[in-house]
């Protein structure tokens, strides 16, 4: 009695490097996933540019009333303007540049102030331009002076050498833009991270003749916040945060 033997068929393999296969190639189904993962990330873009949209057509704060209606007469002292011989001061949509002279004429300040639709006020202090200027500041005589109308204090600094000091006033209005309370928390955040707010920065100089100038200096700084409040609007925001400032030397003028 004999046996015999079938020999097995082979089964054919699935081969990486596209041999001979049985089932389908994987290529065509790594090329869908590719193009898959790409049509969702360009929807979700699309989805997102559409959201945030309404948060970049809104417009800029605005004042109520131009700089130069401030009044020319405020609690007794009495301004002239005066022309902005520097370019390079001019860096911002509205500017006013006033020298005030009390009643006696014993006490003067010099108002400036500028509003930028962009924030560009917001990139100049008195720390900054005073110590380009070459002349130091004596911390000892930084004062927060309370105004009445906003929570936010006004700065004082005081610049200069023995026997030619002078004190400068600072503090700035944030102007909300209209509509703004409408955006949710993501269009918000992408409003503050894409541009600064408008805003107008306030500086008043003052020479500090005797120990009376600070005071003086102080009722006159208070009696001009008023005024600067009708020019604003009421929601606007007023703000005197000091900015830690880092002064490079530098060949190119400064301001």
């Amino acid at each position: 009695m004999s046996t015999s033997y079938a020999t097995p068929t082979p089964t054919p393999r699935v081969r990486a490097d596209g041999g001979e296969s049985a089932g389908l190639s994987r290529a065509p189904i790594r090329w869908l996933l590719v193009l898959s993962l790409l049509g969702c990330t360009l929807l979700a873009q699309w989805f997102i540019e559409r959201h945030l949209a309404p948060a970049s057509a809104l417009p800029p704060g605005e004042l109520a009333h131009p700089l130069a209606a401030l009044p020319l007469a405020i609690d007794g002292w009495r301004g002239e303007d005066r022309q902005v011989l520097d370019e390079r001061a001019l860096y911002a949509d509205q500017h006013l540049n006033r020298g005030y002279v009390n009643a006696d004429g014993q006490q003067a300040a010099l108002v400036w102030m500028a509003y930028s639709a962009s924030g560009a006020d917001r990139g100049h202090h008195p720390e900054v331009c005073m110590a380009v200027a070459g002349r130091p500041e004596d911390v000892s005589a930084r004062r927060e002076i309370e105004v009445p109308g906003h929570a936010a204090p006004i700065q004082q600094y005081r610049f200069g050498h023995e026997g030619d000091r002078q004190l400068v006033f600072y503090w700035y209005y944030t102007l909300p833009t209209d509509g703004a309370e409408k955006l949710d928390g993501f269009q918000r955040a992408f409003r503050r991270f894409r541009s600064r707010p408008a805003s107008v920065t306030v500086e008043v100089f003052a020479p500090e003749i005797d120990q009376f100038s600070a005071a003086a200096a102080q009722r006159f700084v208070a009696a001009l916040d008023k005024q600067i409040q009708t020019l604003v609007g009421p929601t606007a925001v007023r703000g005197s945060q000091r900015i830690p400032v880092t002064v490079i030397p530098t060949t190119e003028p400064a301001g």
